[in-house]
């Protein structure tokens, strides 16, 4: 049989895939053995089931980029992993832009993880010493980024993902304030100095870390690595989780609980913005522009104060979300003080996943288990079936079932919407951390889907062959045919199917549970809701009640008044007229003169007066005719004038008066 090698990293591969064994403290019997290699590092291991195992599963053999045994130190995992070129590449060639990186750690919860990438009270983690490379070798090209710097100011213009920036000592005076010297105790999750992965359990403070305290090996200063000598650049910080599949922010957990202790975190959305529509980003993140290394030690132990821990019978202090680190790196032209380019170096803390029962895990713990291990169940189908990519598989990777593989793999595949054409490639390195003497079951699975190849070998046991019969039966002729290996093969894909879908049933069980536990609680509430809600509606048809009579009445009042005073109004005019009468008839009795009374004449004595008028006119008309005619006989023309003008007009009225008096 030909040896298994593993398989050149091709360019569309998305990991380099590393093993790292930790020092194990327990008791069990160790299933892994490393494969020692006289020419090169060790690239294999070889599980073997117990020997206590009444399921006889077979033997597997798992091929790595390079497997480090239990004494290899940081620095060995730092140099060896390829981390460095990784940072090489994020700074990026002169003349040209950065490309984005990728560091990852998976692995069964306990199995150090943490401590590969935080490292411990005494032992830097890969994070910090990524952070002592990225600013010795650029920190004299560091842009000036206090506030009001034309650098900080373009540096916030040209963020794509609608973040908050800050630069960092005006945010650490916001959380913790002035005059703090104190530091508060790092999150370590195990002890360096033997090197045990021992959980050790921390406190949260509000004293400002103190960079002097952090440790300070391994050293770095070694390592060299050339930049553009013709850019300035700008490190950018921020760190967010992924807890329950969804994505918070942790830089701002203090800040807000100190102002609004009864606000809950909200969560953010992974998502193309209108600046970056191509690549999709969390948007709403808080970012700190870092002048120096210290400064981002403090804001990385800010942060990690903030992330979801809790004790677990696999773990003293297990993570119960997927931590994001994120460092990246702006460059510009330093003489024309062009637009920034952006490179993005990714630190990743995967949740480790565990059995409940050996965890011991209940209520909410439980179902952040439960999230933990639907998502890493995710990343191994996306994991597996982006090496069927690499094999010619046109199958889809189903990288949007949850939010940790579309954090991982979104922006990894071309798209028919978006051109990726000027985005270098990531290059991304994940490191898988191991006991040998832990929980096998567990240990199989995470390294089945996160080998880079896998080889089965199934051994001849008696456990199964004797079960088979050896002979012919009484009474029946013997074929000559012995029992095939293909059974054998299909009784084992059989086993490892059944194991999966058991996993899959605790998995969908779980998430039923939750969904029962949330369905009564949503009803309880409902129900709630309803009792609050007719009681509110009570509560303000009495009001409205009280509120319409009093309306009422006010307005029955207000008219009341109103009429009254008019009435006022109309009796005291009144008054004033009959006191107007009563001082006129008093002035006229002070008068002397009497009074005279006119009456109105008896009507039969005014049609007797206007006949007498009638006869009389007639009369003086005839009297008038007769004088004409008399002087017309007896006098000349001109003493006819003379007597018509001598005569005088008397008014018939006065003469017809004078007779009657």
């Amino acid at each position: 049989m030909m040896a298994m090698e593993p398989p050149p990293r091709p360019s569309s591969a998305l990991f380099d895939v590393y093993l790292r064994l930790r020092p194990s403290n327990s008791a069990h019997l160790r299933f892994l053995t490393v494969e020692e290699r006289d020419d090169s590092h060790p690239t294999h291991i070889t599980v073997r089931p117990l020997v206590n195992d009444n399921r006889k599963r077979a033997v597997e053999r798992f091929a790595f980029t390079q497997v480090f045994e239990e004494d290899a130190r940081q620095m060995d995992i730092f140099k060896g992993t390829g981390i460095v070129p990784m940072i090489e590449g994020v700074l990026g060639a002169p003349g040209h832009h950065g490309q984005d990186g990728l560091l990852a750690t998976l692995g069964v919860t306990g199995s150090g993880k943490s401590h590969t990438i935080l490292g411990t009270k005494s032992q830097r983690g890969l994070v910090q010493m990524t952070l002592d490379v990225l600013f010795q070798n650029c920190e004299e090209q560091l842009v000036q980024s206090f506030y009001g710097a034309p650098a900080f100011s373009s540096l916030a213009a040209a963020d794509v993902s609608e973040a908050n920036m800050f630069t960092a000592s005006s945010y650490l005076d916001s959380m913790y304030g002035d005059n703090q010297s104190e530091r508060f105790p790092s999150r370590a999750n195990t002890p360096a100095p033997d090197c045990s992965f021992v959980s050790q359990g921390t406190s949260r403070s509000n004293k400002i870390p103190r960079s002097s305290t952090l440790p300070q090996a391994p050293s770095v200063a070694d390592i060299q690595i050339p930049t553009d000598p013709t850019a300035e650049y700008a490190i950018v910080v921020s760190m967010y989780e992924v807890y329950n599949d969804r994505i918070f922010d942790l830089l701002t957990g203090n800040a807000m609980k100190s102002k609004h202790p009864n606000v809950k975190r909200r969560a953010l959305l992974f998502k193309s913005t209108e600046q970056s529509p191509e690549r999709k980003v969390v948007a709403g993140l808080t970012k700190i522009v870092c002048g120096s290394f210290e400064e981002s030690m403090m804001v990385l132990e800010t942060g990690l104060m903030e992330r979801k821990v809790a004790g677990t019978g696999s773990n003293a202090v297990s993570s119960r979300s997927h931590g994001f680190f994120c460092v990246e790196v702006k460059k510009r032209d330093a003489q024309y003080k062009g637009s920034w380019s952006s490179s993005t170096l990714s630190i990743v803390d995967l949740a480790g996943s565990e059995r409940a029962r050996n965890a011991k895990t209940a209520g909410s713990t439980l179902a952040e288990a439960g999230k933990i291990n639907e998502s890493l169940m995710y990343l191994g189908q996306c994991m597996q079936m982006r090496a069927d990519h690499q094999e010619g598989s046109k199958n889809v990777v189903p990288f949007r079932q949850c939010k940790l593989t579309e954090l991982l793999f979104s922006n990894s595949f071309p798209s028919s919407t978006r051109s990726t054409q000027h985005i270098p490639p990531q290059k991304s390195i994940m490191i898988v951390t191991a006991d040998a003497q832990g929980d096998y079951n567990a240990t199989s699975q995470i390294l089945r889907y996160s080998a880079l190849a896998r080889e089965v070998t199934v051994p001849r046991t008696p456990s199964y062959t004797s079960t088979l019969p050896t002979g012919p039966r009484p009474g029946t002729a013997c074929s000559g045919r012995s029992t095939p290996s293909a059974l054998l093969d299909e009784l084992e894909s059989s086993a490892a199917e059944i194991a999966r879908l058991q996993q899959e049933l605790s998995i969908f069980a779980l998430r039923l549970s939750e969904e029962t536990a949330r369905r009564k609680a949503a009803e309880q509430s409902w129900a709630a809701a309803e009792d609050h809600m007719s009681t509110l509606e009570q509560e303000i048809r009495d009001e409205c009640y009280l509120e319409m009579e009093n309306a009422v009445d006010q307005e029955r009042r207000r008219w009341q008044a109103t009429l009254d005073n008019e009435q006022d109004n109309q009796q005291a005019h009144l008054d004033s007229k009959v006191d107007v009468v009563i001082k006129a008839t008093k002035a006229q009795m002070r008068l002397e003169e009497p009074v005279k009374v006119y009456e109105d004449p008896d009507p039969e004595v005014r049609e007797r007066n206007e006949e007498l008028e009638r006869e009389n006119e007639v009369l003086r008309a005839k009297i008038e005719q007769l004088e004409r005619e008399a002087m017309g006989r007896s006098a000349s023309p001109i003493k006819k004038m003379r007597i018509l003008k001598s005569k005088k007009w008397e008014d018939p009225e006065s003469r017809l008066f004078g007779l009657d008096d």
